[in-house]
């Protein structure tokens, strides 16, 4: 199980990759979209599936498994922001209009913010729900845990029990989990090249993160309309980083979800869904 429901699945190149697109929403020609990017260890049905049955239908929406993850193929490639800009860069020229909005989770967060930062003429708003390249860490871990024998350590098949732990961990409430994903999330803990994608992406972000001032620069690139969302609970990305999103979009929108861990969308997807569509309302067709 990757994808359920709204979604039509087909297959792209984007930078040399093959990637898993999936549609879902509004198929006319002019109709305004909007692009979801999943986080670490996530792929586009576990992080979206609860959401795009509640976003509005006239919109087209398109989400991708990102390099590394899913039923996306897993390069061996140096993951870091610069590839994925032009991941997306190259899946925004074969599935989007010129202008779209973007919303992203955790790692994809960081994603949508840093893409948005350098190509702010494409994105009309900006939606990011308890994203990672906020939250300070310190430097001498950020080295560490960005290390080559930290990428290798990932490279070890963990635990089933550590597998469900972790998804656990993601929610206010355990019982929000989908079963259908947990099933999915073991079996790809069993394939070795998504291992290695994972250590190396989970190296890229820490990486990316040991400066957050020259990263936030980059993210302030965009002033458009933009929408940060935090679970008050997360145990991943502490709700505290919120503030050093609003320093970088002073003139965002915050909203914190009290009954909500790493993973707003599951504990929250209604709430979530109607946050959203009324953010994403005033954007014009085309």
């Amino acid at each position: 199980m990757t994808t359920k429901g709204a979604w039509r699945a087909d297959r792209i190149t984007a930078a040399g990759v093959d990637i898993a697109r999936f549609t879902a929403g509004s198929t006319e020609p002019g109709a305004p979209a909007l692009l979801l990017l999943h986080g670490l260890g996530h792929w586009t049905g576990a992080a979206w599936n609860r959401i795009v049955p509640l976003l509005d239908p006239a919109w087209r929406i398109v989400g991708i498994d990102l390099p590394g993850f899913g039923e996306s193929a897993r390069p061996d490639v140096r993951y870091d922001l610069p590839f994925f800009r032009s991941v997306i860069a190259e899946v925004a020229r074969q599935s989007l209009p010129e202008r779209f909005a973007i919303a992203g989770h955790s790692l994809g967060g960081m994603i949508a913010a840093d893409f948005a930062g350098a190509f702010p003429a494409a994105i009309d708003h900006l939606i990011l729900i308890g994203p990672a390249g906020f939250a300070s860490v310190n430097g001498f871990v950020v080295r560490v845990l960005g290390s080559g024998f930290v990428r290798r350590l990932f490279s070890l098949e963990p635990r089933p029990d550590f597998v469900l732990r972790t998804l656990r961990q993601s929610v206010y409430d355990p019982q929000h989990l989908d079963p259908d994903v947990i099933a999915q999330a073991q079996v790809y803990a069993g394939d070795p090249e998504l291992r290695r994608a994972f250590g190396g992406i989970y190296g890229g972000a820490m990486q990316s993160m040991r400066s957050l001032p020259m990263l936030h620069a980059t993210f302030a690139g965009y002033r458009g309309p933009t929408l940060v969302i935090w679970g008050q609970h997360d145990r991943f990305i502490p709700v505290k980083a919120l503030a050093n999103a609003q320093r970088v979009y002073p003139h965002a929108e915050l909203r914190i979800f009290d009954r909500s861990g790493h993973v707003v969308m599951d504990d929250e997807p209604e709430e979530l869904a109607r946050e959203m569509n009324a953010f994403l309302a005033p954007v014009p067709a085309g």
